[in-house]
């Protein structure tokens, strides 16, 4: 996207953003949720919405939850969604974003709203945002600086306080912007375990006849990935099941291989029955880590990642003995007993204290430093 269409399409945004704020009014006790990561309701903003509603059935609530390619025609699509975020803004006392939302970052908003970044994973194992600008994973720097990118946010939810430099980097923000109390997914994992799992099995009984690989890898902007090609022709397929996650927004090769991809269910709702989940720079080891997931990393592609896209921590030196470049050292991994104790030490590493109460928490900070008015 060229600088003048992103001046344009700012200040057309300023323009009917300036004109409502001029005939509309904050409604204390409203809410607003926007994200463009999918075209349904995130697993984190159900559990906060849910929570509010908990301690208050007359808390206002607005989402606008869709899923953008970021090509040209997509962004023009996307405009109509942008300019209904506008009233939602204007009328809100708070904004919860799980993504960047470029009607909150290019604009001023009124100084009552307090913006809550929740991103959408609890740690920062790959780069992302300020961090990766000018690369081949992350947006020019003409976009970036454009765009405001990740400008105005008040707090951003954190994991682990090992991460928060990273935060930082990510989002150009300060220590004392950041909330260590992790995500509510967390919680959802810790509490909802059993449950989660026994759904699974009731719908897939045939997953349940054999020890589970779960592969979820990260997303990669306009590649088509080969780690599930790779992979699966190195799994024993006698041995294991196979079950292949991929983000609903990537284009990850999918091997002839017999595996399975549960469409119910997502990568995080798989680990409740994983035996194993393998990844690259996702944070869903974080999630696994919670509930003591045996995990592996595939990294494949190493060299090609770090320049394109960039890491935070040297997971070969977090995680000896879990990480591989190759198949073959995957396959021996497999049929080898797992090192729990480099679970375990990277479980209390990279984990924020105390799991299990993030969404109750992360209201708490809503209600009594953001201010949002409830009964």
């Amino acid at each position: 996207m060229s600088g003048l269409r992103i001046a344009t399409v700012r200040l057309l945004l300023a323009t009917v953003y300036g004109a409502i704020k001029l005939v509309t009014r904050v409604d204390e006790r409203k809410v607003v949720f926007l994200g463009r990561r999918m075209d349904r309701l995130p697993l984190d903003f159900r559990l906060i919405i849910e929570e509010l509603q908990r301690r208050d059935p007359e808390v206002k609530v607005a989402v606008i939850s869709k899923f953008v390619k970021g090509d040209r025609r997509e962004t023009f699509a996307f405009l109509p969604v942008l300019l209904k975020s506008l009233y939602h803004l204007a009328t809100s006392k708070v904004c919860v974003l799980d993504s960047y939302w470029p009607a909150v970052s290019m604009l001023t908003h009124r100084r009552s709203l307090v913006v809550y970044q929740i991103w959408h994973s609890i740690g920062k194992i790959k780069q992302s945002g300020r961090q990766t600008v000018g690369r081949g994973q992350g947006w020019a720097e003409h976009v970036a600086q454009g765009m405001r990118m990740h400008d105005g946010y008040d707090y951003v939810v954190a994991g682990g306080p090992i991460w928060n430099s990273h935060y930082c980097a990510a989002f150009g923000v300060v220590p004392d912007q950041l909330l260590n109390i992790g995500l509510p997914r967390a919680d959802y994992l810790i509490h909802e375990k059993e449950r989660i799992a026994t759904r699974i099995a009731e719908t897939y009984p045939e997953l349940m006849t054999k020890p589970i690989v779960l592969y979820v890898p990260t997303f990669r902007r306009a590649e088509s990935a080969s780690g599930a090609l790779k992979l699966a022709s190195a799994i024993d397929l006698d041995r294991f099941n196979l079950v292949i996650k991929k983000h609903e927004t990537d284009s990850l090769l999918l091997p002839p291989e017999k595996h399975h991809v549960c469409p119910e269910f997502t990568g995080t709702q798989m680990l409740t029955v994983a035996d194993y989940v393998i990844t690259d720079y996702s944070s869903i080891a974080l999630e696994a880590a919670l509930i003591d997931v045996k995990t592996y990393y595939f990294l494949y592609d190493y060299d090609h990642y770090f320049e394109s896209n960039g890491v935070n921590i040297d997971l070969d030196l977090e995680m000896p003995g879990c990480v591989f470049r190759t198949p073959a050292e995957l396959r021996m991994a497999l049929a080898d007993d797992y090192p729990v104790e480099t679970l375990r030490q990277y479980k209390e590493k990279f984990l924020f204290d105390d799991p299990g109460h993030s969404t109750t928490d992360l209201v708490d900070h809503i209600v009594e430093v953001g201010e949002l008015c409830i009964r």
